[in-house]
């Protein structure tokens, strides 16, 4: 599915040449760092989106998927943002956790960041 979608960008090109390059280890531990930080930022859905802690906590998500993945750039960042609710495995993913409305509050949160 996401070869289908984005297999033509730049981004998946580096996504798929940093994967073939990780071992089976670094791909687990890519994924729980990633969820780590969705649950560190489910423990903030008390703050506004545009606090500094959150907008610290969305950079290092930022960073986490640039050195991980692909370059994160803040449009692709956006669009992440959008699909973490948009799609229903993404949002029961992060909320799962998080808990329940971290999917939407981290979607907010990178509005924040990316509009600045």
């Amino acid at each position: 599915e996401v070869r289908e979608r984005w297999g033509s960008t730049q981004a998946y090109a580096e996504f798929a040449k940093k994967e073939k390059e990780k071992s089976s280890a670094d791909k687990e531990s890519g994924t729980k760092q990633l969820m780590s930080l969705f649950t560190e930022l489910g423990a903030m859905r008390h703050l506004a989106p545009d606090q500094k802690e959150v907008q610290d906590k969305i950079g290092m998500l930022r960073h986490l998927i640039t050195e991980k993945y692909y370059t994160c750039t803040k449009e692709i960042l956006g669009g992440l943002g959008q699909m973490y609710v948009a799609d229903e495995r993404m949002k029961h993913n992060i909320d799962q956790a998080g808990g329940e409305g971290t999917a939407e509050f981290v979607r907010k949160a990178i509005a924040v960041y990316c509009a600045s």
